[in-house]
């Protein structure tokens, strides 16, 4: 059983693009008629939506193991979907299915699908065919743009990517753009004419709409880094660890210009945090997520991992900074497991507020924190008895300011009161009050 603090107001089932095994080179694949379901009789007066509470939940069964990698907002009241795809594994073995599909798709605020790509990759010299994609940036404009690694052979339009980090963009329909080789990405920022800032292996570079370059910078700081992010200008915000001996490493976050000078470098520590994610905010500030376990110092506040009598586990923390990266206040968000919390991510909103998921040895969690890291509300994605799914993976802010998370479960599991149920893994999306 699924315990969501969330309920629903009504229950729209959405589409998540169903793949075939084969490669179809990047074509529309065409989306289905939606299965709606009538929602339960509410006896009485209506429910009133609370803040955290969820607007609908969208499902979709498909054959095979499907997952989540990010969720962004089109700008125009929807979503775009990052995912992956797999076949299922014969009943006859244990093995896991050779290949995977990477799929974006589009929802609008509903949750239905309103189109969805397929993009599977072919054996290489090596024999391998396989797809890992966990960068997704929307532009303005609705341009789409992923970032992954392919080993095999991946098509996308005209272009052939093999055994490499490629970048690639599709139009606001889905239809792709353009693609290209490069080194493992570790920021992207697209803008609304179309053209894109990457920072990849230790070089920061500018494309033109047509994937074209316009510049290289080099900047060797980029590699030592774990999270990234860029500004307007192309200048970068980074975190990471820096070993100081052989057992020991402490935290750093840094702020480079354009030209890749630095401008400022800040230590964090003693404890070594884990950055997992970064992000502007709208007054030029930041806001740092990931995990740690011990301590950290960060400006007059000192932030602790919970502990038992069994001893301290790691948790997530939230680290927010001004535009000089001094310290404005540090959160650590602790959760009801004391298995250890990692894999946090983050989505900032139009005034400064956030919306932060992680998961644990029981599920996930998402708090929903003010500008100033007060946590307004926070949900818990768990089973009883502990069992990690399901899992939300991303997070997203409408224009109006709703939540929309994205994530994997498999089995039976119990969103808002209505029970779903998946053949392998299947990928939900849910939209909630903020």
């Amino acid at each position: 059983m699924v315990h969501w603090r969330a309920g629903t107001a009504g229950l729209a089932l959405g589409v998540w693009a169903a793949l075939g095994s084969g490669c179809d080179q990047g074509k529309v694949s065409p989306a289905p008629q939606p299965v709606v379901e009538e929602p339960f009789p509410a006896p009485g007066a209506p429910h009133e939506l609370v803040p955290g509470d969820a607007r609908w939940t969208a499902h979709t069964a498909v054959a095979g193991r499907q997952d989540v990698a990010a969720v962004a907002s089109d700008g125009s009241g929807g979503v775009v979907l990052l995912g992956t795809s797999e076949a299922l594994a014969p009943s006859y073995t244990s093995l896991d299915p050779n290949g995977t599909t990477l799929t974006v798709s589009r929802h609008d605020g509903n949750g239905q699908q309103l189109w969805s790509r397929s993009f599977t990759p072919e054996p290489g010299a090596r024999g391998l065919a396989d797809v890992d994609a966990p960068m997704l940036a929307v532009s303005t404009s609705g341009d789409v743009f992923v970032a992954g690694k392919v080993e095999g052979q991946l098509r996308v339009g005209d272009t052939v990517i093999t055994d490499s980090h490629f970048v690639a963009k599709l139009a606001p329909d889905g239809s792709p753009r353009w693609a290209r080789a490069t080194d493992a990405v570790r920021a992207l920022l697209p803008d609304g004419d179309g053209a894109l800032v990457l920072a990849h292996g230790l070089v920061v570079e500018r494309h033109d709409a047509r994937g074209g370059s316009l510049w290289k910078r080099d900047v060797p700081a980029v590699g030592s880094a774990t999270v990234a992010a860029l500004d307007a200008e192309g200048g970068l915000i980074m975190a990471g660890q820096r070993p100081l001996g052989p057992f020991e490493s402490r935290g750093f976050i840094v702020r480079l210009s354009p030209d890749g000078e630095l401008r400022w470098e800040r230590e964090v520590g003693p404890g070594a945090p884990n950055f997992t994610d970064v992000s502007f905010r709208p007054d030029g500030s930041f806001l740092f997520t990931g995990d740690f376990n011990g301590t950290l110092e960060w400006g007059r506040a000192t932030v602790q991992t919970p502990c038992t009598e069994r001893g301290c586990y790691r948790t997530v923390f939230a680290l927010a900074a001004d535009a000089y990266g001094e310290p404005l206040w540090g959160r650590v968000l602790d959760s009801e497991d004391v298995s250890g919390s990692e894999g946090a991510r983050l989505a900032v909103d139009a005034d400064g507020s956030s919306a932060m998921v992680w998961r644990h040895g029981c599920g996930s969690e998402l708090a929903r924190l003010s500008a100033g890291g007060d946590v307004l509300w926070q949900d818990f994605y768990v089973t009883t008895p502990c069992f990690a799914t399901p899992l939300l993976r991303d997070v997203t802010f409408l224009p109006g300011g709703d939540v929309v998370g994205a994530g994997m479960f498999f089995g039976t599991r119990t969103f808002g009161g209505r029970s779903f149920a998946a053949d392998d893994t299947d990928v939900f999306l849910q939209r909630l009050v903020p």
